[in-house]
């Protein structure tokens, strides 16, 4: 079977032809996430940037004039969406490798987060401060703020699947602060 050509792929997308971006994310997928790991040094804001950069790229799709290849379009958005991602990183945030927090389990998460002693709340408080913005972001209008994922893929400019899967992240990062507050341990 003939690959399709990236232009008539591009034009069935302007038409009305949504789910042809599929093609277009197998496409270059692969290659925007590399260049993204490359510039963020992790996989999750590297998973984040790769689904930023197509939700731009679909966004501006009718922008697309051809004077760069389609490739290169997509690695400029890819660039300028990491870049935009680290320089949200002001503020010191305790690095904690992807592997130690698929390590908790959900029910050492919840029933650590679920304590409501007045130190516990005060320690969730403090290890909020230790997440990045965006993080802080999600938990507040999530928890705090009780608002629908929908909203929250909205204000962050995301997916609803995306904010799912963060929260479910961000819920074991906290686990890890809060303990590494309590024990001194670095992650």
């Amino acid at each position: 079977m003939k690959e399709e050509n990236v232009a008539t792929i591009i034009q069935r997308i302007i038409k009305g032809e949504r789910e042809a971006f599929a093609l277009l994310m197998e496409r270059y997928g692969s290659k925007v996430y590399g260049l993204a790991a490359r510039l963020v040094g992790n996989d999750l804001e590297a998973e984040e940037t790769t689904q930023e950069t197509f939700i731009q790229a679909f966004t501006h799709l009718s922008d697309f004039r051809g004077e760069a290849d389609f490739g290169s379009w997509l690695y400029r958005i890819a660039y300028n969406t990491a870049l935009k991602n680290l320089r949200r990183r002001k503020t010191v945030v305790l690095p904690i490798d992807d592997r130690l927090t698929d390590s908790v389990s959900d029910e050492a998460a919840d029933t650590a987060l679920a304590e409501a002693t007045e130190e516990r709340i005060a320690m969730v408080e403090a290890a909020l401060q230790r997440l990045t913005p965006d993080d802080r972001t999600l938990v507040t209008l999530f928890y705090y703020e009780e608002r629908p994922t929908r909203d929250i893929a909205y204000v962050l400019g995301t997916t609803v699947s995306n904010v799912t899967t963060r929260l479910h992240r961000v819920r074991k990062r906290l686990y890890l602060i809060i303990k590494d507050m309590e024990y001194g341990t670095k992650h």
